[in-house]
Order: structure tokens, then sequence, then C-alpha cells
């Protein structure tokens, strides 16, 4: 009987002992028109570089992380910061880095497209094409007005670079381009040919311009609600092991999302004009210099 009890109480220390798995739950925001909100996919089956960056990461941070889509009408930027900060719905979101968003929120220090969102290229009306095509410095570019969303960190540092900027929903302005409001809309080079494929059939008359893009040091981070640090913490840590192991480039060039542009661009082909992001945190900027392709 005494080693029974001895025995029980053995299997009872070691249960006592075995390490709990560290469970995390990434709450992004998924917009209710998609898909996946309306009910024709499932979550399995929807695709977005973002998203599937952040299943590889979750996957290689040793934790046991959840990514949980929560539908809503898409939220600005600036209203993503403050239900970040109120830890309002979601937890996890991804947008461009500034010395607000990085002082507020938690950013995992990896750039989600390796510094490839400062590298601009514009849609422009057909009619411009022939004007952006003898630009030959910073000067002859801040001719032309530009157009960003409502929020967007861009939108100062163009301002910072001399230009006029127009603001607008990120749903109208290929179609604010097309009626003459701006003339140049710049988009990263990873996302330029994915967005004009679908944005051509509202606004017809816009085009790619093969000559020329303006590149700034910009990188696009992961940012989590401050009330969540070891979820910042596990992505952080997966994010650097896709980097290292090559896992991160290959998805950026594979990607539906992204892979039109690296298999349609050839930058050999376009005269980059460099501008400048002063306020860029410094932390940023040596993450540029170990991660970005352009740096």
């Amino acid at each position: 009987m005494r080693a029974i009890s001895i025995l029980m109480l053995c299997f009872s220390n070691t249960a006592q002992t075995q390490p709990v798995a560290e469970f995390y739950e990434a709450k992004i925001p998924m917009d209710a028109s998609s898909g996946f909100c309306q009910g024709l996919i499932t979550w399995d089956q929807h695709s977005a570089y973002h998203v599937d960056l952040l299943q590889l990461a979750a996957k290689l941070s040793g934790k046991d992380i959840v990514i949980t889509p929560v539908c809503m009408d898409y939220p600005t930027e600036e209203r993503r910061i403050s239900m970040l900060l109120a830890n309002d719905q979601i937890n996890t979101v991804y947008f461009g880095a500034s010395q607000e968003r990085e002082d507020k929120l938690l950013a995992a220090y990896v750039p989600l497209y390796l510094g490839t969102t400062g590298l601009r290229l514009f849609m422009v009306r057909s009619e411009l094409l022939g004007d952006l095509q003898a630009v030959q410095t910073l000067d002859d570019l801040r001719k032309f007005t530009m157009g960003q969303g409502l929020g967007w960190p861009d939108s100062a540092i163009l301002i910072e670079n001399g230009f006029s900027v127009a603001d607008g929903r990120y749903k109208t302005l290929h179609r604010m381009l097309d009626a003459r409001r701006f003339d140049l809309y710049p988009r990263a080079y990873w996302q330029i040919i994915g967005e004009w494929s679908w944005m051509k059939d509202q606004a017809p008359g816009i085009v790619v311009s093969p000559d020329v893009a303006l590149y700034y040091p910009q990188p696009i981070y992961f940012f989590f609600s401050p009330h969540h640090p070891e979820l910042r913490n596990a992505v952080q840590i997966g994010l650097e092991r896709a980097y290292a192991n090559g896992m991160l480039l290959d998805l950026l060039k594979s990607h539906p999302d992204t892979a039109p542009s690296f298999n349609e661009i050839n930058l050999r082909n376009i005269r980059i004009i460099r501008g400048t992001n002063r306020k860029l945190p410094e932390k940023s900027h040596q993450s540029m210099i170990y991660y970005g392709i352009f740096e």
C-alpha cells in the first residue's frame, strides 16, 4: 500500500513539473468584403502575403500561436492604432513605420517586404508618360502631385521631399488619379503590378510608368498592442528565423501578391531617384541596413 502511495506521489510530482505550452492569439483585422468574411472561402483557403508570412513566423517561433481573423469594415491606419492601444477587437496589424507608431505600439523589427516598400513606382495617366519619362532629378519629379491614403506615413515623407500630396481613402485613390485629382499614385515595388491589375478595370486611363521610381527608406512591420509583448517577441523570433533560413525572401519572390512585380518589372531599366526619410527612427534605420535589399 505504501509502495502504491509513493508511486502515485511520483506521478503527481511529474505532472506538476511538466512545462505548460505557451499559447498566443494574434487577432488581425479582415475586410468585411473579403471572400472569407463573406463565407465564400474558408480561412485555410484565404491567401494574403502578410497573413502567410505571419503564419510562417508563428510556425518558426517555437510557440503556439493561433491567428484569428476579425471581420470588420476595414479601419484606417489611424483607427487601427487606437484599436491596438485600447486592445479593442484586434491586437496585430501591419503598416509602415513612424516615430509615433514605434513609440505607442510594439513593432517586430523585421521589414515584411525587405525594404522594397520604399521603392515607389508610379501609376500615372497615360497622357503623362512622356513628361514622366523626361524626369532626371528630384526637382523634376516635384512638378507632379502625389496621391496617398488617409493617415499613411508616406504622406509626411513625400511632403518632406517637397511634394504636393492629395489624400483620399485607399479604395478610391486609383479613381481619383484617373479623374485628374493628382498626377502620380506611388506604390511599393512589391505591390504595384498586383494592384494595377485590378485597379485598371475601374480606372482604365492609368498605367504603370516603366521609366522612373522614387526611393526612400520605409519599412513595413507587424505592430502589436502594447498589451501583448509576449506575442510580439514570439513573432520577432519567427521572422528572424525566416529571414536567416531564406524562407522570407523566397515567400516574397513567389507569393501571388508580390511575385508579379518581381517577374514583370526590370529594375535595370528604371531610373531610381533617391529621397529622404529623416524622421524614420534610428532603430528602423538599423533594421533597414540589416534587412533591406536596397540599402
